[in-house]
């Protein structure tokens, strides 16, 4: 008898046949939760095509990460576990993926993989008390322990910390791999723009194992460029797009502001919002304003570049929640602003916890049997690296009502 098997038709890998424990794995709770959340969170009020999910993305990880094992000629052992971590990677997030990440830290001390890790090794449920009564499918941890497959590995692929064969992390945590690749190319097909085209044949062609390290061949360089330069730009002109991070912003301040955090992160998109709305009058002023796509406005933005060392020493302050928001009290104060109304930005340690991944650019490479760096090969390398995104360094942002009187003093405040 043939294995029960789906297909499912992808817009950017075309059909992705998912059968067996894999199967089983893509019906869990956990995994089809994510239809339910966006992959870009508010990309979509600049770019409205961008309602993709994390599911979608999810399935694309596991076909490129099934393309790379089959390239790589891993053991049956070593591909399951590969296969199964790209599919369940980001099973942990939270409603609209990134968005909350900072909020999710400082309320509960757990990012997004720590909950992944607790979901796959059965240490959490994502179900709310009264929906265990109506769904009664086997979870992700019960699955991956019915079929023999190693769960601790699997965690251990997905944080990148497989040290006796590092090439299986690699597959889904280095500068080339499976899940930049995808949400790169995902991510540029539904915002429309022409950032992350990449040869994923070319580069699966390059690709291989050397001294248990994934590596490529000097033929390569060309592509493992375009995917860092691509990278970079995605960063820069749409993950932190201005509009885009007011938006995350505004969302974060309405949780911030609670006195009593719930647990937002069991939830999908749309039940945050609902439980917002339901909550206090501040927390239901920015989900409509949200709704309604009435942001904030920047009233205030500084770049590297214009600050000296003295104001670079105060944002490295700011970069501690509490600071930040004895900042933004004192400015409210002076300039007889609401509380909540004024938001300071300081977006390079989200950046890091978004994509840590941003500055690494440490691949490999084989020139005739010689290994190099990619440096010794391309400027491309070290040009990322220098790169800096977003453009701000520190923003502020307010109502449209305040903005003027945030323009004339907000500098002035901030820094003296």
């Amino acid at each position: 008898m043939a294995d029960n098997y789906k297909m499912v038709r992808d817009p950017i890998h075309g059909n992705i046949q998912v059968k067996g424990h894999l199967l089983d794995l893509l019906e869990t709770p956990e995994v089809q939760r994510l239809y339910n959340i966006k992959q870009l969170g508010f990309t979509h009020l600049v770019f409205p095509g961008a309602h993709h999910t994390r599911l979608e993305h999810s399935l694309g990880v596991y076909k490129l990460a099934s393309q790379i094992s089959e390239v790589l000629r891993l053991e049956k052992s070593e591909k399951d576990s590969v296969v199964c971590a790209a599919l369940l990677h980001d099973i942990g997030h939270g409603p609209f993926s990134h968005t909350l990440e900072s909020i999710l830290l400082e309320k509960f001390g757990v990012d997004h993989v720590d909950l992944t890790e607790k979901l796959i090794l059965g240490d959490y449920e994502i179900f709310e008390p009264k929906e265990k009564k109506v769904i009664h499918s086997l979870s992700v941890n019960q699955i991956l322990n019915k079929n023999n497959l190693d769960e601790e590995e699997i965690v251990k692929i997905i944080r990148g910390k497989i040290t006796l064969k590092p090439y299986l992390s690699q597959i889904l945590n280095s500068a080339i791999d499976a899940d930049q690749l995808d949400y790169l190319i995902r991510d540029a097909y539904y915002t429309g723009v022409a950032y992350g085209m990449v040869d994923i044949e070319r580069l699966l062609q390059t690709i291989l194992i050397h001294e248990d390290s994934l590596t490529i061949k000097r033929k390569g360089v060309s592509v493992v460029e375009n995917i860092l330069m691509a990278r970079g730009l995605m960063y820069s002109s749409v993950y932190f797009h201005k509009t885009v991070r007011i938006a995350e912003l505004m969302l974060s301040k309405a949780l911030e502001e609670l006195t009593d955090p719930f647990e937002f992160f069991r939830m999908t998109d749309a039940e945050i919002i609902n439980k917002l709305k339901e909550i206090g009058d501040f927390q239901y002023e920015i989900v409509t304003r949200l709704k309604y796509r009435n942001l904030f406005k920047q009233a205030y933005a500084a770049s590297l570049h214009e600050l000296d060392r003295q104001d670079m020493n105060l944002i490295k302050e700011l970069e501690d929640v509490n600071m930040r928001r004895r900042k933004e009290e004192e400015l409210e104060n002076a300039l007889d602003i609401p509380k909540g109304h004024l938001i300071i930005d300081i977006p390079r340690l989200e950046l890091q916890r978004a994509e840590p991944r941003i500055n690494k650019t440490n691949i490999s490479v084989i020139d005739r049997d010689e290994v190099k760096n990619l440096d010794q090969f391309t400027p491309i390398a070290k040009a990322i690296r220098a790169r800096i995104a977003p453009d701000w360094i520190v923003m502020i942002i307010t109502d449209e009502k305040y903005r003027g009187r945030v323009s004339k003093k907000a500098e002035e405040i901030l820094f003296h």
